[in-house]
């Protein structure tokens, strides 16, 4: 059976940044999910909708020693276990993605360091890495050009419309003639005096 030699390798800032772990972890763990929608239908009971798969998770265990041993560690000259557990610290607070590479496999994938954790007993270092696969979104910029048309022939202004005060007046009536009814007025007492003095005219009656 052929041997597959492989190494684990983590870089950083396109390769800026990165660490091959002196020790290879005994087992690799892989989880692969998957989105479901479960829904209910009528006359038919539960049926599954299937989604998209999700970003896969990587889980794995080593040992980071302090001093090269040839029957543990496959290369030497590499950083402490302080150095190795402060590089890990400060990309995880950069906020931007890592790769993570296993040589011999098709693993070589961006992904973001979700859980990290570790043992030490004042010289070599027990840890524990899990990593999330990570999903580069492009978006493109669509131009557009808009270009507006004037309607044909000429602009009519639109007719004034009449304010809610003009609009609110009540049609009056006609006012009486004033000067009429004076004229009409001083008729009617005029006649009544000249019953009056006709009556005075007359004298008292005269007693038998």
């Amino acid at each position: 059976m052929k041997e597959k030699h492989l190494e684990f390798w983590l870089s950083w800032n396109n390769n800026a940044e990165k660490l091959r772990l002196p020790v290879l972890p005994p087992k690799l763990s892989v989880k692969m999910g998957h989105t479901y929608h479960d829904i209910d239908l009528v006359s038919v009971g539960q049926s599954t909708i299937i989604g998209e798969p999700q970003l896969k998770e990587y889980s794995f265990s080593s040992l980071w020693p302090e001093m090269y041993d040839s029957g543990l560690c496959d290369y030497s000259g590499f950083p402490s276990p302080e150095e190795f557990v402060a590089t890990i610290e400060r990309w995880k607070n950069t906020g931007w993605p890592i790769r993570f590479i296993v040589t011999g496999s098709k693993i070589n994938t961006a992904a973001t360091i979700r859980d990290f954790s570790y043992d030490w007993d004042g010289f070599d270092i027990e840890y524990s890495l899990s990593l999330k696969e990570y999903q580069f979104i492009h978006l493109e910029s669509v131009k557009v050009n808009i270009v507006f048309q004037a309607p044909s022939g000429k602009w009519k202004p639109l007719p004034a419309q009449k304010s809610e005060k003009d609009t609110s007046k009540k049609k009056k009536g006609k006012r009486p003639d004033t000067k009429a009814a004076k004229v009409s007025s001083t008729k009617e007492k005029s006649s009544k005096e000249k019953l009056v003095d006709k009556y005075l005219a007359r004298g008292k009656p005269k007693l038998k």
